[in-house]
């Protein structure tokens, strides 16, 4: 009777392993964020679940919150994996004046952001199959992104952060 029963138990937990790592690879992974480049949407330490299937379906749109993974190039030592705020699809015009973001002539409302960027930037033209990326944290040296870096392909986007996990669950805006 014994072995029966740590068979079945064997086999639940194999199954559950499985499951877990479908779901990890197709479907949801979370990450823990490193730094306060994401601020005031994101504090660092917060933890994310990051939906990897949405852009399966459709596109990112202007404002989606995703995480990508960037090369060991740009003054990086080795792979990271970053968050950080769409700003520009492919087509798009992106310039920066005063400290104000315009997209294709118009200014970009942004309700996420506590602080105006000092400098001017562009303008840039965002190729097929790139998008231009943004920290919410606009205050100066507040975050190392496209600005710095230039776009980042569609294909190293690992999915889109929607919802906090941790500490205090809630929605990703």
């Amino acid at each position: 009777m014994a072995r029966k029963d740590l068979w079945s138990w064997l086999k639940s937990l194999i199954v559950a392993v499985i499951l877990a790592l479908v779901i990890r690879h197709f479907l949801l992974a979370f990450y823990v964020v490193d730094g306060n480049s994401m601020l005031p949407t994101l504090q660092d330490g917060q933890m994310v679940a990051v939906n990897k299937i949405s852009y399966r379906f459709s596109g990112p749109k202007h404002g989606d919150v995703v995480v990508f993974k960037k090369e060991g190039e740009a003054g990086l030592s080795e792979d990271r994996v970053f968050i950080k705020r769409i700003i520009a699809l492919p087509g798009d015009i992106i310039e920066i004046r005063a400290g104000d973001v315009y997209l294709n002539g118009q200014i970009a409302e942004e309700k996420y952001i506590d602080a105006k960027m000092q400098g001017d930037f562009g303008p840039l033209f965002i190729q097929e199959n790139l998008v231009f990326v943004m920290g919410d944290n606009r205050h100066p040296d507040g975050s190392w992104d496209s600005r710095r870096f230039g776009p980042v392909p569609l294909d190293t986007i690992l999915g889109r952060a929607d919802i906090i996990i941790f500490p205090i669950p809630g929605r990703v805006h």
